[in-house]
């Protein structure tokens, strides 16, 4: 949950790109918020760090963007994990157009791409417009918990670029589909990635179906950053980022300890065990055996010398009579 003190930069940051959209100098705004001109400038130029503001002059300062939503994702990014960036989405439309009639109503300047594909810019995006679709360059990049949250926030991005462009071009496209054909998620302030940048290394991990899924080569900076990206075909490639962003931070909480061989000499002595133990059972079930068959043997002899005894018994009898008759006698 975000904090109020977060809330409330945000909101403050917002208020002063809407009134420097307004005209309104640095004086007017700095007494509109009643706050000193040394704080005001320390705000103009976090905005302007961020890419929300460009100095065009002395205390001329241009918007250059100022969605609120941009604002949240950008502001708060070093709190997150995950940067999503270099997308590309395909939006198909539900009917044809001709673009180049469109855009020569509109006067709106273009060039041809391979020759007949019309590319245009909306929010310093280029913008394709194919016979199906209309494919977008996305230039921003969007931070978040994972890499969920991050496409979240570009696809609103993607969703206010649809808008503009159809108040531009003057129609309304209607429903429209949309994915993306690139995507790509970066873990920031990785520690792996900040060793091999010292170095001045780089990882790549590539197959055959989905090409080079996983690298590290800092070609962004980010204090360290390992990405992922591919063509999607095996898997979804937020969720693939979730996984390798879960599957790291499970090795951070095990101290890196928890690797394969670990896991298969751990296994060996398990299976070590597992065999001693069932060569202790099957000599207890042996033994066990044994001590049965010897109480049974015990059982039947003492059966025997039972009847011996009751024998002898009888014999012992049958001889004092015979010594009293005699006596008798």
């Amino acid at each position: 949950m975000r904090s109020k003190k977060l809330t409330s930069k945000i909101n403050l940051y917002f208020t002063i790109l809407e009134l420097f959209k307004q005209n309104k100098t640095t004086s007017q705004i700095s007494k509109e918020l009643n706050i000193s001109k040394q704080k005001l400038y320390y705000y103009t130029r976090r905005l302007r760090d961020l890419g929300f503001l460009q100095k065009k002059g002395y205390l001329v300062w241009e918007v250059l963007r100022s969605k609120k939503i941009d604002l949240e994702h950008t502001i708060i990014w070093k709190s997150k994990s995950i940067r999503g960036h270099a997308f590309i989405w395909k939006v198909k439309l539900s009917r044809i157009y001709d673009w180049k009639l469109v855009l020569d109503k509109k006067n709106i300047p273009y060039k041809l791409v391979r020759g007949c594909i019309p590319r245009i810019f909306i929010n310093n995006k280029k913008v394709w417009l194919t016979k199906y679709s209309i494919i977008i360059y996305e230039t921003k990049s969007f931070y978040g918990k994972d890499a969920i949250q991050s496409r979240k926030y570009a696809v609103f991005s993607l969703l206010d670029t649809l808008n503009d462009f159809s108040n531009k071009v003057g129609i309304n496209i209607g429903r429209v589909y949309f994915k993306p054909t690139r995507e790509h998620y970066g873990m920031i302030k990785n520690e792996l990635a900040r060793q091999l940048n010292d170095k001045g290394e780089k990882l790549i991990i590539r197959d055959d179906l989905d090409g080079e899924w996983f690298w590290i080569d800092d070609s962004n900076g980010m204090f360290g950053e390992m990405e992922t990206g591919g063509k999607g075909f095996t898997k979804d490639r937020a969720g693939l980022n979730l996984e390798v962003q879960n599957w790291w931070n499970d090795m951070k909480r095990t101290d890196f300890k928890v690797t394969p061989t670990f896991l298969m000499e751990n296994i060996n002595k398990v299976v070590q065990v597992q065999k001693v133990e069932q060569k202790n059972k099957v000599e207890y079930s042996r033994d066990l055996v044994q001590h049965k068959e010897a109480i049974k043997t015990m059982g039947r002899n003492t059966e025997a010398n039972t009847k011996s005894i009751e024998l002898l018994a009888d014999v012992v009898l049958q001889l004092k009579e015979e010594v009293k008759k005699l006596n008798d006698r």
